[in-house]
């Protein structure tokens, strides 16, 4: 089936590009917006960015400040992580879990590893989808990987969860010592 097709092909074929394929020179916002699309797997939804949420996830501190009005690979890095994984995640979720696995100077492992990840979760649900699937049991297995994210979501927040509850008391030691 043409469509199926055309599926299957997305989830294998669209992808982020890795740290090195980056450009190599800082970007305004404006050259931001236009890139970030095509880090991303687009979905026909609204645009995956715009600069009032690069603005707001600095407010956020979930995004480092940019350089001057300039944007390098490491903004590129956080912001292609937060615009795939503000489908399924909080800015809140996501500035915990982006704290927990990004650490000073390690945004190039992070973004790889991040882009591992992506690899392997796209290429299993690929799997899932291909020509075999017949045209009745179209929503058979849409209703089936919506119950899988659903699923993943659930066991996510509350992974995130005892997450937090574990960084409080090392946020309230750290409050009382300054």
């Amino acid at each position: 089936m043409e469509g199926l097709d055309a599926i299957h092909k997305l989830l294998m074929t669209q992808r982020p590009v890795d740290w090195a394929a980056m450009p190599d020179i800082a970007l305004y916002m404006d050259q931001v917006i236009s890139y970030l699309p095509r880090q991303t797997i687009d979905t026909g939804d609204e645009p995956p960015l715009t600069s009032a949420m690069v603005n707001n996830y600095i407010k956020d501190g979930l995004l480092p400040r940019a350089n001057g009005k300039r944007y390098n690979k490491e903004h590129l890095a956080y912001l292609t992580a937060i615009v795939l994984l503000k489908n399924v995640l909080s800015v809140k979720d996501i500035k915990l879990l982006l704290g927990e696995q990004i650490h000073e100077g390690e945004v190039e492992d992070f973004y790889e590893h991040f882009l591992e990840k992506l690899d392997t979760s796209l290429e299993d649900v690929a799997s899932v989808v291909d020509d075999s699937i017949g045209s009745e049991d179209i929503s058979e297995y849409a209703m089936n990987l919506a119950i899988v994210s659903c699923a993943a979501k659930i066991a996510c927040v509350q992974l995130l969860s005892l997450l937090r509850s574990q960084r409080e008391p090392e946020e309230s030691a750290k409050e009382k010592k300054g």
